[in-house]
């Protein structure tokens, strides 16, 4: 490679990941405040991450678009980031089936820059990379086969606890494993005991977090023709769908069981947190910050039911 296509690839990655840090804040500005205080590989590579998530959400969150559509770009996309043979003959033609899909400017204008993410990705340490592709590409699979359960003719309820555990697993369980995996890559004269308590509530880091959302966002799934309260948990109460919907007073015990669930993997993330050593301050900064703001909105939510 001559010096003038070397210096020109070496912008063009700068650029790519300039584009990354610039669009981050677009898209998320809770995740922008916690991933800016990371420094060095693990910058890059959770904040690459983060926008892998992000991606493939605005896929599955698309008001106007088909579950089998859905499905489809969700799958392709698990296979792209695993398979770079497949992933450099196909990725274009992937973004430009994506221009079906509705959302808003920031997160549209980031779905048809996926190609450089990826440039971005596919500079970080193979160590990262790997910790990556299995958790985004699960989250991707598992956000595809939750869609073949949406009924557009009437609201889809998730059935009971267990298949919200497996919901919120996907989307955000995953990603907390991912986390975990990364900080012991950075991190290998990490005490057994702090490894152990880390791999036991690495998946609640995520879970508490998705439960938030889920508890605060009932009325705009519910838009969306999605329900996340499970159906047991209705039934439990002694009411019907129709009667959860329709705002029973007994809507309040239910968010309460909901929020209570919440609360339980919100302590186990923050003993995940508690066991990153303490010089490690950046680290724990960027687990405590989103951990903050979750507890706040469950407060909230329990004071103003």
């Amino acid at each position: 490679m001559s010096v003038a296509n070397n210096q020109q690839t070496q912008n063009d990655s700068l650029d790519d990941w300039n584009y990354c840090v610039k669009t981050l804040p677009r898209v998320s500005r809770t995740f922008a405040l916690n991933i800016s205080v990371l420094r060095g590989n693990l910058h890059r590579s959770i904040l690459t991450a983060y926008l892998f998530c992000r991606i493939i959400d605005t896929v599955e969150d698309a008001g106007k678009l088909d579950p089998r559509t859905k499905i489809k770009l969700l799958l392709e996309f698990s296979r792209l980031i695993w398979d770079p043979q497949y992933r450099a003959t196909k990725l274009s033609s992937w973004i430009k089936e994506c221009e079906v899909v509705d959302g808003s400017p920031n997160d549209l204008d980031l779905l048809s820059q996926t190609a450089r993410v990826f440039n971005v990705f596919d500079s970080l340490p193979e160590s990262h990379r790997n910790q990556i592709v299995p958790s985004v590409s699960e989250m991707a699979r598992g956000m595809a086969y939750f869609q073949k359960k949406f009924d557009g003719s009437r609201l889809t309820l998730l059935e009971d606890e267990n298949e919200l555990e497996e919901y919120c697993y996907y989307v955000a369980g995953a990603v907390g494993e991912m986390l975990c995996n990364l900080f012991f890559v950075e991190l290998p004269d990490l005490s057994e005991k702090s490894r152990e308590t880390m791999k036991h509530t690495a998946v609640s880091f995520g879970l508490g977090l998705q439960l938030t959302n889920i508890s605060k966002d009932v009325m705009v799934d519910r838009s969306r023709g999605w329900s996340y309260v499970p159906k047991s948990f209705i039934i439990q109460n002694g009411l019907t769908v129709d009667e959860f919907n329709s705002g029973n007073a007994k809507n309040l015990v239910i968010m309460e069981q909901l929020l209570k669930k919440t609360i339980g993997h919100l302590q186990d993330a923050l003993r995940f947190t508690l066991a990153i050593p303490r010089q490690e301050f950046s680290l724990r900064l960027f687990c405590i910050w989103p951990l903050w703001m979750a507890m706040e909105t469950v407060a909230v939510l329990h004071n103003n039911q």
